[in-house]
Protein backbone atom coordinates (compact mmCIF):
# COMPACT_ATOMS: atom_id res chain seq x y z
CA UNK A 1 0.00 0.00 0.00
CA UNK A 2 3.27 2.52 0.10
CA UNK A 3 3.61 2.09 -3.64
CA UNK A 4 -0.01 2.73 -4.57
CA UNK A 5 -1.30 6.11 -3.91
CA UNK A 6 -4.88 5.71 -5.60
CA UNK A 7 -5.71 2.89 -3.00
CA UNK A 8 -4.85 4.92 -0.22
CA UNK A 9 -7.92 7.55 -0.49
CA UNK A 10 -10.23 4.96 -1.02
CA UNK A 11 -9.60 2.85 1.87
CA UNK A 12 -9.48 5.78 4.41
CA UNK A 13 -13.01 6.64 2.82
CA UNK A 14 -14.03 3.30 4.04
CA UNK A 15 -12.90 3.25 7.03
CA UNK A 16 -14.15 6.77 8.13
CA UNK A 17 -17.69 6.20 7.03
CA UNK A 18 -17.01 2.97 9.28
CA UNK A 19 -16.43 4.73 12.41
CA UNK A 20 -18.77 7.40 11.86
CA UNK A 21 -22.10 5.17 11.35
CA UNK A 22 -20.17 3.03 14.10
CA UNK A 23 -19.88 6.28 16.63
CA UNK A 24 -23.50 7.63 15.34
CA UNK A 25 -25.61 5.41 18.01
CA UNK A 26 -23.17 6.24 21.00
CA UNK A 27 -23.17 10.00 20.51
CA UNK A 28 -27.05 10.13 20.34
CA UNK A 29 -27.61 7.56 23.20
CA UNK A 30 -24.65 9.62 25.21
CA UNK A 31 -25.82 13.39 24.18
CA UNK A 32 -28.19 13.65 26.76
CA UNK A 33 -25.94 12.98 29.97
CA UNK A 34 -23.32 14.78 28.62
CA UNK A 35 -25.34 17.76 28.21
CA UNK A 36 -26.75 18.18 32.19
CA UNK A 37 -23.04 18.52 32.91
CA UNK A 38 -22.33 22.21 33.09
CA UNK A 39 -18.15 22.71 32.10
CA UNK A 40 -17.81 24.73 35.09
CA UNK A 41 -18.40 21.86 37.20
CA UNK A 42 -15.35 19.75 35.85
CA UNK A 43 -13.31 22.14 36.29
CA UNK A 44 -10.83 21.87 39.56
CA UNK A 45 -10.96 23.95 42.11
CA UNK A 46 -8.32 26.41 43.01
CA UNK A 47 -7.40 24.44 46.41
CA UNK A 48 -7.49 21.11 43.79
CA UNK A 49 -4.87 22.62 41.48
CA UNK A 50 -2.44 24.31 43.59
CA UNK A 51 -1.54 21.15 45.60
CA UNK A 52 1.74 19.91 44.71
CA UNK A 53 2.93 16.57 45.97
CA UNK A 54 6.16 15.90 48.01
CA UNK A 55 7.46 14.10 45.62
CA UNK A 56 8.04 17.45 43.11
CA UNK A 57 9.65 19.22 45.41
CA UNK A 58 11.92 16.35 45.99
CA UNK A 59 12.67 16.16 42.24
CA UNK A 60 13.26 19.76 42.01
CA UNK A 61 15.70 19.96 44.68
CA UNK A 62 17.88 17.06 43.30
CA UNK A 63 17.45 18.16 40.45
CA UNK A 64 19.09 21.64 40.95
CA UNK A 65 21.10 20.54 43.91
CA UNK A 66 23.05 17.63 42.80
CA UNK A 67 24.16 18.47 39.46
CA UNK A 68 25.68 21.95 41.19
CA UNK A 69 27.38 20.18 43.64
CA UNK A 70 28.80 18.47 40.62
CA UNK A 71 29.92 21.16 38.59
CA UNK A 72 31.82 22.79 42.32
CA UNK A 73 33.39 19.44 42.45
CA UNK A 74 34.46 19.50 39.29
CA UNK A 75 36.05 23.10 39.64
CA UNK A 76 38.00 22.65 43.07
CA UNK A 77 39.51 19.28 40.86
CA UNK A 78 40.56 21.39 37.91
CA UNK A 79 41.91 24.11 40.44
CA UNK A 80 43.82 21.51 42.81
CA UNK A 81 45.13 20.43 39.15
CA UNK A 82 46.29 23.28 37.61
CA UNK A 83 48.04 24.38 41.23
CA UNK A 84 49.73 20.94 40.92
CA UNK A 85 51.11 21.75 37.25
CA UNK A 86 51.88 25.17 38.10
CA UNK A 87 54.14 23.68 41.26
CA UNK A 88 52.17 26.19 43.58
CA UNK A 89 51.18 25.07 47.17
CA UNK A 90 49.59 21.67 46.66
CA UNK A 91 51.82 20.57 44.35
CA UNK A 92 54.06 17.16 45.28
Amino acid sequence: MAFAPNQAPKIIQQAASKAAIGALPAAVVSAPAFALDSMVELLPSNTVSLEVQFGAYLAVLLGTFLPVLFLINLYIQTESRKAGKAGGQDSE
